[in-house]
């Protein structure tokens, strides 16, 4: 038992004993007297049952700060820790972004390369085929003739 409830049972012993002194003394030991002596105790009693309620109530809540004390011990380096992921994270997502916009503007290039590749090579390639197949033709023609 902890002190305070030692200290709670002597007082109801305390109140009780005095409660019966006084009946004594004034020697009028009637049921309202015995009424009151057991109201009294029955009082005190549930006194040491609030007292012992409480106490145990301070106990856990003691008990609970300690524990909050460790867990924010615990989280505070967890959350350093976080922070210092998130900050390498972000650090790469810019790299990201630079190596995306890079692609795109390699791949913008590419298609003004395609296009410029297109218009110096496409005309002069179709009058080339058409000059080979105007040929071809004259030729045939040609040796129609002969035979």
């Amino acid at each position: 038992m902890s002190r305070g409830v030692v200290m709670a049972v002597l007082g109801v012993i305390l109140v009780a004993a005095v409660f019966v002194a006084v009946g004594l003394l004034i020697g009028d030991a009637n049921f309202a007297g015995i009424a009151a002596i057991i109201a009294a105790v029955a009082f005190g009693a549930s006194m040491v049952g609030l007292m012992a309620l409480l106490l145990t109530l301070v106990g856990t809540v003691r008990e609970l700060t300690a524990t909050v004390e460790r867990i924010t011990d615990q989280t505070v380096p967890l959350l350093g820790g976080i922070n210092e992921t998130v900050a390498g994270v972000n650090t790469e997502l810019a790299r990201l972004d630079t190596i995306v916009a890079s692609a795109q503007r390699i791949s913008g290039t590419a298609e003004n390369i395609a296009e410029v590749v297109h218009t110096a090579v496409a005309n002069p390639l179709i009058k080339a085929i058409a000059f080979t197949t105007g040929t071809g033709v004259a030729l045939r023609a040609a040796k129609k003739v002969r035979d």
